[in-house]
């Protein structure tokens, strides 16, 4: 089934109702983008938090549990349970700090996370390929709004969950 959200070739010319517009088109991406997670996932035999967690570890070097708490919010059982079925899965392996034994590092498995990108290439090539038809320019100009609209999201993540916290 495929879902046709609003044409954009009707796109109000009012600065508000663009900066809307865009905000709702960034909303449908995330939510398939949360469905794309969820397939892949249980392809790979993980759960979605799993996964969400994984990319994290892969997206950083030397991430230890406590990180992982600290980044979702989930409690340090919680991401216990996570760490556990994404080692079991053969994605990670846990890895003691040299200098500091108490320490515990998250190193992925980079044969493992390699199938999982090339199960993202296939997946995902039309929007690769469109990606490649962008100016340097353009692309610069995309790379600077997502790496805005990430610590937008992560902002936004840290005040909901602190509103939450002090309710």
């Amino acid at each position: 089934m495929s879902v046709n959200p609003q044409s954009s070739d009707a796109a109000p010319r009012d600065k508000q109702a663009r900066v809307e517009l865009l905000e709702r088109k960034i909303r449908e991406a995330n939510a398939q983008r949360t469905l794309y997670g969820g397939v892949l996932a249980g392809k790979l035999g993980l759960h979605q938090t799993d996964l969400e967690c994984l990319f994290m570890i892969t997206l950083s070097e030397n991430v230890t549990p406590g990180q992982l708490v600290q980044a979702t919010g989930l409690t340090s059982g919680a991401i216990t349970g996570v760490v556990d079925r994404i080692e079991r899965a053969g994605y990670i392996k846990r890895e003691r700090d040299t200098n500091d034994r108490r320490r515990v590092f998250l190193v992925p498995d980079m044969k493992r996370i390699e199938e999982i990108r090339t199960i993202n290439k296939r997946t995902n090539a039309a929007w690769l390929e469109e990606l490649g038809t962008y100016s340097e320019a353009e692309l610069n100009f995309l790379l600077d709004f997502a790496d805005r609209n990430y610590e937008a999201a992560v902002n936004a993540t840290v005040a909901l969950r602190d509103e939450t916290e002090t309710s």
